[in-house]
């Protein structure tokens, strides 16, 4: 196993960086060798974090070879496990899945953070109102201004992985820890770009919440004296449907009720 790490300046603003508690985020990427979670294998895994404000730190763990796998998880899951949230991009149903999957066909004792935060699943349900045409990572980095060095894709490191693995070609590495690298950077000024899309009062999503949803989620949770942390009136349908089918069946955690919201769409 190849480790790499690298400490960055991130000009994230201070109420940006204090209202997402960044501090406490792990921000993570990984890259496959194909789709199949049981069959595939983990190349390599990003993982970021703010040592300090504006300070980001990464920390790279690449597999030189197949076999490598276990000693990457083993390592990852070494440096998550005192985080209660991560943070990525679509990483609900690719990433964590995959992770899991991996640690348990390894063998490896391994316990998620509690929260994930996937900003793919918070740009969704504005990004056409916002004028992108796609909701890919690039494309939203793209809109806001980030300019990235690497020149490939996800698809693409698969197959530079294979070549890497016949020749050892140590651009080839360089080329695949790049792109994965630049994924986890930018995350942060994603989730900085989620705040002032949450905090825009004209954008409306197309699915949102209807009256009728919230007039009685509003109703239940003044009932069950239950205090949220958020504007519930720009939730989805979908998410206003399932906080109050938790409500109604006993349920009264906030965290419950906010993770429905984040993670529905």
């Amino acid at each position: 196993m190849f480790v790499k790490e690298y400490n960055e300046t991130l000009n994230v603003p201070e109420s940006v960086y204090s209202n997402y508690k960044m501090k406490d985020v792990a921000y993570f990427d990984i890259e496959t060798t194909g789709f199949d979670k049981v069959n595939d294998s983990i190349i390599l895994i990003s993982f970021g974090n703010f040592i300090s404000y504006n300070k980001f730190y990464v920390k790279q763990y690449f597999s030189e070879n197949l076999e490598d796998e276990s000693e990457v998880l083993i390592n990852f899951a070494r440096d998550i496990e005192k985080y209660n949230a991560w943070c990525s991009y679509n990483g609900i149903a690719f990433d964590e899945p995959f992770i899991c999957e991996r640690m348990s066909e390894s063998g490896i004792s391994f316990n998620s953070p509690k929260h994930h935060i996937d900003l793919y699943r918070l740009v969704r349900p504005y990004y056409k109102q916002l004028g992108m045409k796609r909701c890919n990572l690039k494309t939203v980095e793209k809109y806001i201004g980030i300019e990235r060095k690497d020149q490939i894709d996800g698809g693409m490191s698969v197959d530079l992985y294979k070549e890497f693995l016949n020749t050892e070609d140590e651009n080839i590495k360089h080329t695949i820890m790049l792109h994965n690298y630049e994924d986890v950077l930018n995350l942060p000024k994603i989730h900085e770009f989620i705040y002032k899309v949450q905090n825009n009062d004209s954008l409306v999503r197309e699915d949102s919440i209807t009256q009728k949803q919230l007039k009685f989620l509003t109703s239940l949770l003044n009932r069950n004296h239950i205090k949220l942390n958020f504007e519930i009136g720009k939730i989805s349908k979908k998410s206003a449907s399932k906080s109050i089918d938790y409500i109604l069946k006993g349920g009264k955690s906030v965290e419950k009720i906010e993770s429905i919201a984040s993670n529905s769409y």
